[in-house]
């Protein structure tokens, strides 16, 4: 019985998952066969291309590529790690940075405990575990992180420096204690992260990221503070054990004097250099030690010290050091200053910079944040991303699986809908809509649909292949037409792009500022040919023309004719311009006047006019009113002393020989 009963549980759990199977692969066909599938065409497909030929591999082509759809500007260049080591494969890079507990560190915060080390729970540094191997996947592999927001730790910072790098600069310091701040050689903070950045051919962007990265928003760490000091020589005479932050001091029992520690007062350490160790007064010790031993090749510049005793000194000794120990040995982006991979640098997977896990990602977010507070992003900004062979055929998956918010990746933080409704319509979806449309020289394309961000949306912006940038609307919602003004048989690229609710002062906003809405790719093709008329009396003559193409109406030399009357309901005057869009002929219409009588002028200051009347013949009637019109503007010129009248209208009444109409023109007579 038991047996039996273990068998319909059996067959009852496979025909479950049997269903569960379907579904799902039903769900994804839905998901593909949406009309919201990603794919290039055009440039756009020759620019992918163009990544793969130098070594991208797709997953990493297509991202850059709908990031140069965004930012046409920016650049991507791939450092082909395996490539200059054939052992340094994915595998081996990770087996290298998870092979001693102090190479990569994680807070032992629990917000972080995703991250922690399996069994590990030493403090190679206090404050901070050894974190998984899966964390060190997630945080070293680019793929998660070809975002807007996240690049910018592939920034390369001696590529160039950036565009208006003093309003950036300043964007970076905003809300810190350098902001306005002045240093002892009389210059503000901004001033000399630019001036250093120009000395050195630094980024000074990315300068001063960085000192506000390691210093944070108050810059209150006793490294800065020309009073370390004192402080070491209290923690060592009290045998303080914890700051009140809470974290472990580990004094030494023995070993130093008051006054060994007391000279190191006067000292600063703005980029935590060598601010490393077990406890916080080895940490700040190191840091402080380093600060003594500053910039060798400045002494003589500086008076005979290098020490960095001057807050300037400081700056323009960590710059230095950055420079000649960092980028300038292959270092030159934020994640190879965190994971040291190129294999150029003659330290592989050592000499990296910083420990904290976290911190490259970090790091290039502060960066990122710098370009958009002030509009730059749009800037030429150049990228060098590893790759790696032998990677997982998947981005390797968040520990924390985007639970903790300063280190998931930066796409997870809002959400974006987009749907269009012209030029065709499409299912909103929750990522860019990709077109394919055609359309005639000379037409309009029309462009409408609705396009939500988390955020809000400050307005939507387009531009046909790599022309600039231009406003489609403001807001989220989209109505317009846009000319097709390229020759025929030519292909182009309409791109659309949110600009998201940027702010600044709001941390949960700074992960977003534009978003790709749609690419439509346009086929232009040759107009349709349509017929042109024209009927004079009797006479009927036909030419071909271009359908939507501007063409001027024939002069007539009688000297009754009034102008042309159009199949379309048009009424013209020989040499007015015109563009059909269909079959249309044009009969030349005579105004045979005769008895002219009853001329009048009216001086009412609010209906000046001239006032006649006059007889038309039936058949010239007849034309004219043969579209159904009760009142017919005529283009004419009436004359009073050499002063010219508007337009004339003709109001009908009747006899049997003709036609009588009341002639009403407006004329600047007086």
């Amino acid at each position: 019985m038991q047996s039996k009963l273990r068998k319909v549980l059996r067959y009852s759990l496979s025909c479950l998952l049997a269903v569960l199977l379907l579904t799902t692969l039903i769900f994804q066909m839905m998901l593909y066969t949406s009309g919201n599938t990603r794919y290039f065409s055009g440039d756009a497909e020759e620019y992918y291309q163009s990544l793969l030929k130098l070594g991208f591999p797709e997953d990493y082509a297509v991202s850059l590529t709908e990031l140069h759809l965004l930012h046409p500007s920016w650049t991507f260049v791939p450092l082909l790690v395996t490539e200059q080591d054939a052992k340094h494969t994915w595998s081996y890079v990770i087996d290298q940075e998870t092979r001693n507990e102090s190479v990569n560190l994680i807070s032992k915060s629990n917000t972080y405990a995703a991250y922690w080390h399996e069994t590990n729970r030493n403090q190679p540094e206090a404050g901070y575990y050894q974190p998984s191997r899966a964390a060190v996947e997630y945080f070293m592999d680019p793929r998660n992180f070809l975002n807007e927001a996240d690049i910018f730790q592939f920034y390369d910072l001696s590529s160039n420096t950036a565009a208006n790098a003093h309003a950036a600069v300043t964007a970076v310091l905003d809300g810190t204690f350098m902001e306005d701040a002045k240093l002892e050689n009389g210059k503000t903070y901004a001033d000399y992260f630019c001036q250093i950045g120009a000395d050195l051919g630094l980024d000074p962007v990315y300068l001063a990221v960085k000192v506000r990265q390691e210093q944070g928003v108050g810059g209150s760490s006793p490294i800065i503070s020309g009073s370390c000091g004192t402080l070491l020589n209290r923690y060592y005479q009290e045998q303080t054990q914890q700051t009140e932050a809470g974290k472990d001091i580990i004094p030494p029992t023995s070993g130093y004097t008051a006054e060994q520690l007391l000279s190191l007062d006067g000292l600063y350490n703005y980029n935590n250099i060598k601010a490393s160790g077990t406890g916080v007064f080895e940490i700040y010790y190191n840091a402080m030690l380093r600060a003594r031993d500053g910039t060798t090749e400045m002494s003589k510049d500086w008076g005979g010290s290098p020490s960095w005793n001057t807050r300037w000194k400081s700056l323009y000794g960590g710059a230095y050091f950055l420079k000649t120990s960092y980028i300038d040995r292959y270092q030159s982006t934020i994640y190879l200053q965190k994971f040291n991979v190129d294999n150029r640098s003659g330290r592989t997977f050592w000499g990296q910079y910083m420990a904290s896990i976290p911190g490259a990602l970090s790091e290039g977010r502060t960066l990122y944040q710098s370009f958009a507070s002030i509009g730059a992003l749009d800037s030429a900004c150049h990228f060098l991303i590893p790759v790696y062979k032998d990677m997982p055929e998947s981005p390797c998956a968040d520990p924390a699986m985007g639970q903790v918010s300063g280190t998931a990746v930066a796409t997870l933080k809002y959400q974006y809908q987009n749907e269009l409704t012209a030029p065709a319509r499409t299912s909103a979806t929750n990522s860019t809509v990709y077109l394919e449309q055609e359309a005639t020289v000379y037409s309009d394309l029309a462009v409408s649909g609705v396009f939500t961000h988390s955020y809000g949306v400050e307005r939507l912006e387009y531009r046909w292949d790599n022309e600039a940038w231009q406003v489609l609307s403001s807001g989220k919602n989209a109505d317009v037409t846009l000319p097709v003004n390229f020759s025929e048989n030519s292909s182009h690229i309409l791109v659309i792009r949110g600009k998201a609710a940027y702010d600044h002062n709001d941390s949960a906003k700074k992960s977003n500022s534009y978003f790709l809405c749609a690419v439509i790719y346009v086929k232009v093709l040759p107009p349709p040919s349509v017929t042109l008329s024209f009927e004079v009396g009797n006479t009927k003559t036909d030419q071909s023309v271009i359908a939507g193409s501007q063409f001027a109406l024939p002069a007539c030399d009688a000297p009754d004719f009034a102008g042309w009357l159009g199949s379309d309901g048009t009424f013209l005057p020989a040499g007015a311009t015109t563009a059909l869009q269909s079959d249309t002929t044009f009969s030349a219409i005579f105004l045979d006047l005769e008895a002219l009588n009853g001329a009048a002028i009216s001086l009412d200051p609010d209906d000046i006019h001239l006032r006649f009347s006059a007889i038309l013949r039936n058949t010239s009637y007849e034309k004219l009113i043969a579209h159904g019109e009760n009142s017919i503007r005529l283009f004419a010129v009436l004359s009073a002393n050499g002063t010219e009248g508007e337009a004339v209208r003709l109001t009908p009444s009747g006899n049997a020989t003709g036609k009588w109409l009341r002639f009403d023109a407006v004329t600047s007579l007086l």
